[in-house]
């Protein structure tokens, strides 16, 4: 850190990545903003400067690195650590102290708050930001979250008892006792303590959608390549998600054209896009998706291209350029082990890379993977037309 470096720090003022402090700062307050750059994204704490940019200096660095490490070991939880460095700023001496974005987080002052910053300054969390959070660093999966005031009764008996028998092999029966099937339940973390986890409503509810609004597929299928104002049909698909699956696939059934292909000199109809490729971006899409935001999965279908929408970006640090490796992080793994029991899906990470086998199978223009506006784009291409 040089001396310039400094000034230029004092000059453009507190941002999201940079704090003023003087240096006379309680543990406490140091802990605050400590904790808001460990759930962010890292910053520096400059000691020894007031909220204005007057350098007011340090007089006792080793009294106020005493403070700093007091905050770091006693205030903050999980317990952090910070690079500090003694700068001279126009004959004043300062600290300045270096914080990454934390690997535990969601981070806690010894109060129970939780901050982030925002802008030049900090706010508490929202209860939301706290799970995504958790969720980030694989503590916590939304999947498991319970509905409050949900319980057996939300329950479609017949469509549990008949996954018990095809996954487990559990005789079918009509009758078990309440105390059996929340066992069960919460064995499948379907259900944490007498409510439904959201996997459990998106597999076993009997209206999922009254649980999860948002947990849904919209279709829509434009006139032209754009989200023009001419729609040519639109429909809103809801259910559990095997039941969402099987009718999204239903519906790209009935728009997509079928093509002639000649097998043993007789015509055969044959899909437009494979129906493999497109079963398999839709269940990525209702599998994977972020459930915690209040957006439906939306599927485009415009005359040159498919388009799959998912909420939520991909999880944990995974890039566009990682998923189309067939790299991946389960961001629902209820979810997924309860597709994957019912033979919908793979846990093998390779859907991906099929969608892109099977365009190339085809002849069909290459895929593409997107992230836009918080959501996770599948681009399937359809062949150009001929004249």
């Amino acid at each position: 850190m040089t001396i310039g470096e400094a000034a230029q720090a004092v000059q453009n003022g507190e941002k999201t990545h940079a704090a003023f402090m003087p240096a006379a700062a309680r543990p406490m307050r140091l802990a605050e903003v400590f904790v808001s750059f460990l759930n962010t994204e890292g910053g520096a704490l400059w000691l020894g400067i007031e909220d204005d940019g007057t350098v007011s200096g340090v007089t006792n660095a080793d009294a106020a690195r005493q403070r700093i490490d007091q905050a770091l070991a006693n205030d903050v939880t999980p317990r952090a650590a910070a690079f500090v460095e003694q700068v001279d700023v126009g004959g004043k001496q300062v600290l300045k102290i270096t914080l990454p974005r934390g690997l535990d987080r969601p981070y806690y002052t010894q109060r129970g708050q939780c901050y982030v910053r925002q802008n030049s300054g900090k706010r508490l969390a929202s209860r939301e930001e706290i799970r995504r959070m958790y969720m980030a660093v694989r503590a916590f999966y939304y999947d498991e979250t319970a509905l409050s005031g949900t319980g057996l009764a939300d329950v479609d008996l017949p469509v549990l008892n008949a996954f018990l028998r095809a996954a487990y092999g559990l005789a079918e029966e009509s009758e078990r006792p309440d105390e059996e099937l929340a066992r069960l339940l919460r064995n499948l973390k379907c259900m944490a303590g007498d409510e439904l986890t959201v996997a459990g409503a998106l597999l076993f509810g009997r209206r999922p959608q009254g649980m999860l609004p948002t947990a849904r597929v919209e279709f829509a299928h434009f006139a032209g390549t754009e989200a023009g104002e001419t729609i040519l049909d639109r429909k809103t698909v809801d259910g559990r998600l095997p039941q969402q699956l099987e009718q999204a696939e239903t519906l790209l059934r009935l728009h997509l054209l079928n093509a002639g292909v000649i097998r043993r000199f007789e015509p055969e109809a044959q899909m437009e896009l494979p129906l493999e490729m497109l079963r398999e971006a839709l269940t990525n899409a209702l599998v994977h998706r972020d459930y915690s935001l209040s957006s439906p999965v939306r599927v485009f279908l415009f005359e040159d291209r498919l388009e799959i929408r998912s909420p939520g970006p991909l999880p944990n640090g995974v890039t566009v350029e990682n998923a189309r490796a067939g790299i991946h992080v389960e961001r629902n793994p209820i979810i997924l082990s309860l597709m994957s029991k019912l033979g919908l899906m793979t846990r093998l990470g390779t859907g991906i890379l099929r969608i892109f086998r099977l365009a190339a199978e085809r002849g069909l223009p290459e895929p593409e993977l997107d992230e836009r506006d918080a959501e996770f784009v599948v681009i399937l291409y359809r062949m150009p037309r001929t004249a």
